[in-house]
């Protein structure tokens, strides 16, 4: 006869990390708010896009060689975001918010044109353990990307980020490296 209180303790566990996890979502999203609502103070135009998915995606994970962190839109925000940008997603800067929790990565993409005034702000989160091989691949070509695409998989934007470690701090802990400090090609964890 299996034992009943295992199984109640490992209800509780899944149910505690569930917890821990929507109360980290939504602490992130109320921080990006706050963000959005100091830059909009400052006369920003400001758009929050909370994903309905997020997924670290190396070059071998579809049809294309594409990488970096795709983010599900959902088709209010993919049509605020091609309007505020009039199909020129030309951002100067941008900035990354991210805390860990349990595994799961929650993460805010602060994407700034200071020409336009318009700072658009990308929340996801993803599982760590899925990350290696795109952690790899930035480092290896020293750029990572932000995808946005609807449900439909239809492209939104690809925005270019020339400093992977603003991602993944501490990057060191994930990436292989040979004897120069270099890192390989081999495809990392």
């Amino acid at each position: 006869m299996p034992e009943v209180g295992d199984d109640i303790d490992d209800a509780d566990r899944v149910a505690a990390l569930a917890d821990r996890h929507r109360d980290a979502w939504q602490r992130t999203l109320d921080d990006t708010e706050a963000l959005a609502e100091r830059r909009a103070a400052d006369g920003w135009e400001t758009l929050v896009i909370p994903a309905g998915d997020t997924a670290p995606e190396p070059p071998d994970a579809g049809d294309t060689d594409r990488f970096g962190l795709a983010h599900v839109v959902p088709g209010n925000f993919a049509d605020d975001f091609e309007e505020l940008t009039d199909d020129d997603p030309g951002f100067g800067s941008y900035d990354v918010y991210r805390a860990d929790n349990d595994g799961r990565v929650f993460v805010t993409t602060e994407l700034m044109d200071e020409e336009r005034g318009l700072a658009v702000y990308v929340v996801g989160t993803y599982e760590l353990r899925h990350a290696g091989d795109l952690i790899q691949t930035a480092v290896d070509r020293r750029r990572m990307y932000t995808h946005l695409q609807r449900l439909d998989g239809t492209r939104v934007a690809s925005i270019v980020h020339e400093d992977p470690e603003k991602f993944f701090p501490n990057v060191d802990r994930f990436v292989d490296s040979d004897d120069e400090g270099e890192t390989s090609e081999t495809g990392g964890t």
